[in-house]
């Protein structure tokens, strides 16, 4: 009995991911832009990534007189805070679609900050799909560079993922911008990677009020002083729809599995990932301070 079911899930998960390469190839060939198969820059030989969780704070003081000797990626509304200027990162990716689908006002803000605090070169780097948003090519300057990377998600044969991977056409599933920093960063020929703020404690920060509507803290590390209430729990800045419980621990997992994704990837490429994070739930990679 033990003997068939073993068969059975050897040919299931053959037939799956027959069909799953098969979709990504099709989606690859519409989606993915090939002019920009070789568009990423060369990154150097170690690189620190900067995520907003709230222990990023801790970090950026233990680790103050070290940081400038690494190569650094920044995300999201890091622009927005005193240490953009202070660290001037060499590279700044921005994921989430509602920072260019849709005016808000978080964008507007990053935006300007850019524009103005920016007098250094900084390489600035969005999914294809953000190519037709007129504000993201203003940003473009003498200082700042643009690039823009396929997300064109594969799922399927890990020797084909992979080569897919390589040439730049395909990704892992971003559910987390961390996830794609640390993509392009290996694409990017970077052989040693450490992660600060990666905190992804945001499950302790949720909760469910008296109308059934999840509401989340949305803690960062720039947040000191600021009082952070609970809200909403929206699936996007650029939606009103909140999630349900269900869909939230869903999503998690898909950032935790991208992960673990990126960490079989860097394997083949000789690279590795430290979460050198004070205070983290990542599992995938190997935890290590900086030195």
């Amino acid at each position: 009995m033990k003997r068939l079911e073993q068969v059975y899930n050897t040919i299931d998960s053959f037939l799956t991911n027959v069909i799953s390469s098969s979709v990504s190839i099709v989606k690859i060939l519409l989606q993915s832009d090939f002019s920009h198969k070789k568009n990423l820059p060369k990154g150097g030989k170690e690189c620190i990534i900067l995520g907003n969780g709230p222990s990023l704070a801790d970090s950026l003081a233990e680790y103050a007189s070290i940081l400038r000797q690494y190569q650094l990626i920044a995300v999201n509304s890091f622009a927005l805070t005193k240490e953009y200027e202070l660290l001037k990162p060499d590279y700044y990716v921005m994921h989430d679609p509602g920072l260019w689908i849709s005016e808000n006002e978080l964008s507007s803000k990053i935006y300007k900050a850019i524009t103005e605090k920016t007098n250094w070169p900084l390489t600035l780097l969005f999914p294809v799909q953000a190519k037709k948003s007129n504000a993201i090519r203003d940003l473009e300057s003498e200082k700042v560079k643009i690039i823009f990377y396929n997300y064109t998600i594969f799922k399927g044969f890990k020797n084909l993922k992979h080569y897919f991977f390589k040439k730049n056409l395909a990704m892992p599933q971003s559910q987390n911008v961390l996830v794609a920093c640390l993509f392009l960063a290996l694409n990017m020929g970077t052989q040693t990677i450490y992660i600060l703020g990666s905190d992804h404690t945001w499950h302790e920060n949720i909760s469910v009020n008296d109308q059934n509507i999840l509401c989340v803290k949305d803690v960062h590390y720039y947040d000191e002083g600021v009082e952070i209430n609970l809200r909403p729990f929206k699936k996007g800045l650029h939606l009103d729809e909140t999630f349900k419980v269900s869909e939230i621990f869903e999503a998690w997992t898909k950032v935790f599995k991208g992960y673990e994704t990126i960490n079989e990837y860097a394997e083949t490429l000789n690279a590795k990932v430290y979460n050198a994070s004070k205070i983290s739930f990542i599992d995938a990679f190997e935890r290590r301070r900086l030195s």
